[in-house]
């Protein structure tokens, strides 16, 4: 029987997936019945009216607008911005299971990477949410699946590939900005490994990728200091760093002692009440006091918490080090990531069937597939250096964007906010799923001889 349904799936792999991928977000579309929005949304649904009209001048610099441009191209319908994402969604699925074909060259392991993907509970709610995260993911996984496709770690592919990587990579960037680090950690690593080849056309091919991404990254930063005076991606940036500076501001010089002050009561009164949740948004907190104390601009005030926060960094090192570790921890160890309005469902059933697989079973498996990640990530960085550095394969390339991904979000941004890593969650369960068959592979080797 078991057979059977091996090479059942096995001949069908793709299809069972996309009708799977189908079904399954039919029904949330169903009994779900709603667009989540969140206070992030409306930030995206302004910048996207300003494009849609063509006319970004004094554009406060909240947010980039790759997102944004997505729901400009929905005509700014909501309805048909989910339904894009929908799709979105099923054409991720469909990348994903190509890109695990083509490196593992097994169907069946195909499908259950794909699969296991699609059956996590934020996933497909995320598609349903007016938010970067499906339409990241997506970018992420085509990333990864045209460096695939097209050999792009290899000499002989042609220029004309690493040029449509660079433009996907820039719509990465102006959707989720902390990707800049993407295309860099592609030229470098492309450049490590083809250096002892020609290393003219090494060069050339490495520059390709970082153009576009660095291109838009400039021009947008300089669009930002034209209208608001700050060469920033989004004003929020200095925010992101005040909130990374949350435990240790009380440390700020007495020149600042307005903001410092006011950052610090606020901080204090979440500890007394034991609101350990709402901890790393504390800023956001003292916000609107912040505001009317300084009579700073949004703007101005950010720019003000980030140059104190950097301040910050370079005369406590240890204590911004060991907030970098914590949120690094947080990157991988945080389980509150499934974004939906339980309270729209209808039917009880589904709502408590659901929360109950949310709750009991899919959160605490994310952990799980993040701790061995990160387990196998040792053995993959381990098996490259006892190869004394000649393993540079797409497996290694992956663990070098993840961990650095994660690296990245920490040195910048402090929060109990699990979207971060969300975006690398189908290359985890690809990278887990494929390590632990090798090994399944190994002690079977092991055991016959």
């Amino acid at each position: 029987m078991i057979q059977k349904l091996e090479t059942f799936i096995t001949n069908h792999a793709l299809a069972i997936l996309l009708v799977f991928a189908l079904v399954t977000r039919t029904l949330i579309a169903i009994f779900y019945n709603t667009i989540s929005i969140y206070p992030d949304s409306q930030d995206y649904i302004n910048l996207a009216q300003l494009i849609s009209s063509f006319n970004l001048e004094n554009y406060p610099g909240n947010r980039t607008p790759g997102y944004s441009i997505l729901i400009a191209l929905a005509n700014n319908s909501l309805i048909v911005t989910v339904i894009l994402q929908l799709f979105l969604g099923i054409l991720s699925t469909y990348l994903l299971f190509d890109f695990s074909l083509r490196r593992t060259k097994d169907k069946s392991t195909a499908f259950w990477i794909a699969l296991l993907t699609n059956s996590f509970l934020h996933f497909l709610f995320y598609e349903f949410a007016i938010l970067t995260e499906t339409l990241t993911v997506f970018l992420v996984i085509f990333s990864f699946w045209i460096i695939e496709r097209y050999q792009l770690l290899q000499t002989k592919t042609p220029k004309k590939y690493y040029l449509l990587l660079s433009i996907v990579l820039s719509w990465l960037y102006l959707t989720k900005p902390l990707f800049i680090y993407f295309s860099l950690g592609f030229a470098l690593f492309y450049l490590v490994k083809q250096f002892k080849n020609n290393i003219h056309h090494t060069l050339i091919k490495s520059m390709l990728v970082i153009l576009i991404p660095f291109l838009t990254y400039f021009t947008w930063n300089n669009f930002n200091k034209k209208n608001i005076g700050y060469f920033t991606n989004t004003y929020y940036f200095g925010i992101n760093l005040a909130q990374t500076a949350t435990s240790f501001f009380e440390k700020a010089p007495d020149k600042d002692a307005l903001i410092r002050d006011i950052f610090v009561r606020k901080r204090d009164s979440l500890v007394k009440a034991n609101n350990t949740y709402h901890y790393p948004m504390s800023i956001w907190y003292a916000y609107d006091d912040l505001i009317e104390e300084t009579q700073l601009s949004p703007q101005d005030l950010s720019a003000e918490l980030g140059r104190i926060s950097k301040d910050l960094f370079k005369k406590h090192p240890d204590l911004y080090a060991k907030q970098v570790f914590k949120s690094s921890y947080l990157f991988f160890g945080n389980i509150d990531s499934l974004k939906w309005k339980i309270e729209k469902f209808d039917n009880k059933f589904t709502k408590a069937a659901l929360y109950l697989l949310w709750s009991r079973i899919q959160k605490h498996l994310l952990i799980f597939f993040n701790i061995l990640f990160l387990i196998f990530s040792v053995r993959t960085l381990f098996l490259f250096f006892k190869s004394k550095c000649s393993l540079f394969d797409m497996n290694l390339f992956l663990v070098c964007i993840v961990l650095s991904g994660a690296l990245a979000q920490a040195l910048v941004a402090f929060g109990s906010n699990s979207r971060f890593a969300f975006p690398f969650l189908p290359l985890i369960v690809y990278f887990v799923v494929i390590n632990v068959l090798d090994l399944k592979s190994k002690h079977f080797r092991i055991k016959k001889l």
